[in-house]
């Protein structure tokens, strides 16, 4: 998820929407505005340490409506709310998000190519400034400037089964 919006003249609505998210006691992850289907849509990601339920959404869905009703925050006349967890593939929106998942797996795309990529797979090490440093499964560290990055989101990974092995022990065979 990118924050265009926010560079298209949108800032103040996502500012607006970020602060109601924040005063409902929800962390505000993101939101964005895109054409989806050929109607526009207004999604917005909240989370919380405990996770988030539909009753989570549907709380912070009818108190942003009420919110835009009232004001006139320049969006389309006819648009669409829709009010989620951000998932376990969560997007990474701020560099702050890429220090907080340092150490996790990540896919992250670029606005120009790095060694001949434009997505890279791999493992956030550690931001320093404002860049991320990367480890790519196929091609190593990168040191990646943070305003080259277009796209962030975690990925998830299913952990691997553990092969169970009875040492010492033998079966008792049934007679």
């Amino acid at each position: 998820m990118t924050m265009e919006n926010e560079r298209a003249g949108l800032y103040g609505v996502h500012k607006e929407i970020k602060d109601l998210v924040e005063r409902s006691g929800y962390e505000y992850v993101g939101s964005e505005l895109i054409q989806e289907e050929g109607r526009h849509v207004l999604r917005v990601y909240i989370d919380s340490l405990g996770g988030i339920n539909v009753r989570d959404c549907e709380t912070v869905s009818r108190r942003l409506s009420r919110m835009l009703d009232e004001s006139d925050p320049g969006l389309p006349e006819k648009y669409f709310l829709q009010v989620s967890s951000p998932g376990v593939e969560r997007p990474l929106i701020r560099i702050s998000d890429y220090e907080r998942f340092s150490g996790k797996r990540a896919k992250i795309r670029l606005k120009n190519e790095v060694s001949g990529k434009k997505s890279l797979t791999g493992s956030i090490l550690a931001v320093k400034g404002d860049s991320i440093d990367f480890d790519d499964d196929d091609d190593g560290l990168f040191n990646i400037e943070f305003v080259e990055i277009l796209k962030g989101n975690l990925l998830f990974d299913l952990p691997v089964p553990q092969k169970h092995v009875n040492k010492g022990k033998k079966k008792r065979r049934q007679q």
